[in-house]
Formats: C-alpha cells, sequence, structure tokens
C-alpha cells in the first residue's frame, strides 16, 4: 500500500468518526411527545403570537440521560408553525420520563392556516422533530400524533356574530 492510499484511507475514515459525532441519528430510545399547548397571551405585534408547549421527555434507556439543551420544530395539521429552543439543563431518569415546557412564538397567519378545519373538533395533529443536546451525544427524534385544543381556550364554535346595523 503506498503512502497515498493510507492517507487517502486515514482521511476517510477521520471524516466518518468525526461526521458521527456531530449529529446522533434518529433514534427509538428516547421519545419527545406533545402533550398540551396554552396561549400565552403575548407575542412580539399584531402579527406573531406566542404559544406554549408541554413535551414528555420519554427515556426507554437503562441509563439517565442529561440535557443540556434541545430544539423543537413543531408542525400542526402539517403546517410548520415554528423552533422552540430550550437551553435548561434537565435529567430525564432512566426508563423514565419528564415533561417541560418550551414557547414558540410563530406567526398567527400560520396559526390560522394551522387550525383551519378543525376549529369545530377542538383537536389538531402534530408533529415534533427533535434534536436534544446531551451531556454524552446528540439525539435526534420525529413524533406524530393528535393533541386537545382546548388550552387555547378558543371561543365555543357556532354561528359566526352579526354586526350591528346603525338606525
Amino acid at each position: 500500500m503506498r503512502f497515498g492510499s493510507v492517507a487517502c484511507f486515514l482521511f476517510l475514515a477521520a471524516l466518518m468518526l468525526g461526521g458521527g459525532c456531530a449529529l446522533g441519528p434518529e433514534t427509538e430510545d428516547f421519545d419527545v411527545t406533545l402533550v398540551n399547548l396554552v396561549s400565552e397571551g403575548s407575542g412580539g405585534g399584531v402579527g406573531e403570537a406566542a404559544l406554549r408547549f408541554t413535551i414528555r421527555l420519554q427515556n426507554a434507556t437503562p441509563e439517565p440521560v442529561t440535557l443540556t439543551g434541545s430544539a423543537h420544530k413543531i408542525y400542526l395539521n402539517d403546517v410548520y408553525v415554528g423552533q422552540a429552543l430550550n437551553d435548561a439543563k434537565v435529567e430525564v431518569p432512566r426508563l423514565g420520563t419528564v415533561t417541560q415546557d418550551v414557547t414558540v412564538h410563530l406567526s398567527t397567519f400560520k396559526l390560522a392556516r394551522a387550525f383551519y378545519g378543525v376549529y369545530r373538533t377542538q383537536r389538531a395533529s402534530y408533529r415534533v422533530n427533535s434534536t436534544l443536546y446531551g451531556t454524552r451525544s446528540t439525539l435526534r427524534t420525529r413524533k406524530e400524533g393528535s393533541i386537545d385544543l382546548q388550552g387555547l381556550q378558543l371561543p365555543p364554535p357556532g354561528n359566526p356574530p352579526v354586526p350591528a346595523q346603525s338606525p
């Protein structure tokens, strides 16, 4: 084996080993589930709203997992509504769960589009793509499900209000 071939082999091996540390593959041993959704009642202006999502972090491994931060891309009814970032340190016990609140600041126009067609049922489908930064590794998860929108305290479905007529 010539020096050039050995150097090329070592370079490729280093790339493969280094690339695996940058971002781990999706895992089935750790799960992020959306369990609640509440309006924060604040935002950055007329076109922005803040929603607080409660997520459940579930560790199905025999070792505790310490997270130093996380990023969660959240979709409601297949519409991307925003990303929740969290830099809180949290330990998820072995074979256990914890809940964590995360906030998404989103466009009210995206919110209206996401809720179109589900107003009467007060339920929405969701998808959460999460990147979890741990002390030992980085985990990626993807979860889909549905959530009850009662926490948003939307007015009850019914007929739209009739505008008052001037005399």
